[in-house]
């Protein structure tokens, strides 16, 4: 654990060689918890940083060290505080790996789903204006790749391609669960609401996975060659959002004998 003086210190009274009194503050003991969030917290920031600035690093994870996150840490510590050890941090990671391994699974569980609130807003009041499926599309998926500086998602991405692949899947097993629920749940809503089914053996991850490889692909060449991505058609819709209401018609067709007109 981390120790730090607690902003107001008890005192204890202690007498000294000579006699008189004197004063001793009491300190307390970071929660491990506490500590670790605070560590992969300045880690993450750090990785952020260096992408942000058009750091150069093959691999930033493999090059940021424990080192260099409590050096940063402790930069920003006030007077009354005490320094970050590496001893702190090593009673939570045993090795600079699994401390690599921690940072790797705290950011992909931050990318999975921050977009939630935003999406299911989009389409709750699309659905209740009545649009059509392909209105309900646009509204819910049409924004330019530019619209985005989402640096995090960058480094996510980016990490697939540098860490090895074991790494990867365990880091991304609660994540990948959570993006299947959570964009799945969107896309079924859509589903039931046009009154479309997915294609025989298709399940609605397949269609989350699709959608995912080409907003991924998107998002990483619009921080490249914006120029080539944030491009619309003549109504003003964006290549995603035509990519995904593809996706969307190919994966799926009418349900069958319904007896009235489908959206």
């Amino acid at each position: 654990m981390a120790i730090v003086k607690t902003v107001n210190p008890k005192i204890s009274k202690k007498t000294n060689g000579a006699g008189t009194n004197a004063t001793k503050p009491t300190h307390r003991r970071r929660p491990k918890e506490e500590t670790e969030n605070l560590i992969l917290q300045e880690a993450e920031n750090l990785l952020i940083e260096r992408l942000a600035s058009g750091s150069d690093d093959l691999n930033p994870l493999a090059s940021l060290r424990i080192t260099d996150v409590l050096a940063s840490i402790n930069a920003k510590l006030s007077d009354d505080q005490l320094p970050m050890t590496t001893g702190a941090a090593y009673q939570i990671w045993k090795s600079q790996l699994s401390f690599q391994d921690a940072i790797l699974e705290r950011i992909m569980n931050e990318v999975s789903t921050p977009w939630e609130a935003d999406l299911r807003s989009k389409l709750d009041a699309a659905l209740s204006q009545e649009l059509s499926l392909e209105e309900v599309l646009d509204a819910v998926f049409n924004e330019s790749p530019q619209s985005t500086t989402d640096h995090e998602l960058s480094l996510a991405i980016g990490l697939t391609a540098f860490v090895s692949p074991e790494r990867i899947r365990r880091a991304e097993e609660s994540a990948n669960d959570q993006y299947v629920k959570v964009l799945g749940k969107i896309l079924m809503d859509i589903l039931n609401y046009a009154d479309r089914r997915l294609l025989p053996g298709f399940r609605i991850d397949d269609m989350v996975w699709a959608i995912e490889g080409v907003s991924a692909g998107l998002h990483l060449r619009a921080r490249s060659h914006p120029e080539l991505v944030d491009r619309k058609d003549a109504s003003g819709r964006y290549l995603g959002a035509i990519a995904v209401s593809s996706m969307f018609y190919g994966l799926s067709e009418p349900m069958p004998n319904l007896g009235k007109e489908s959206r």
